[in-house]
């Protein structure tokens, strides 16, 4: 036998055997890109809900210190309400 027969076989075994691995590496491959696509869908809605919940605490901020504003306001009038009060009541008063 020549050694071309006699390494032919072996050649033919070898190329099938790497074929197979071509094959199971691509559909490894592929299942790895729909994995990766998966996640990708996922990551988009978390940053669409990120998005939603930074707007809606930029709205909740606008109304915190809407209200901030409004209370020291309340505070300052109530401080002017006590002291005309204070006043208006002194004139009542009874000299000792």
């Amino acid at each position: 036998m020549s050694d071309e027969a006699q390494t032919r076989p072996t050649l033919d075994t070898i190329m099938e055997r790497i074929l197979e691995i071509r094959d199971e590496m691509r559909a490894g491959f592929a299942a790895t890109e729909q994995r990766f696509e998966k996640v990708e869908k996922h990551l988009e809605r978390v940053e669409n809900r990120l998005e939603q919940i930074d707007t809606r605490m930029d709205r909740i901020e606008s109304m915190v210190n809407t209200t901030r504003g409004e209370m020291l306001a309340l505070r300052a009038d109530f401080r002017d309400l006590r002291t005309e009060f204070n006043e208006f009541r002194s004139q009542f008063k009874q000299p000792a």
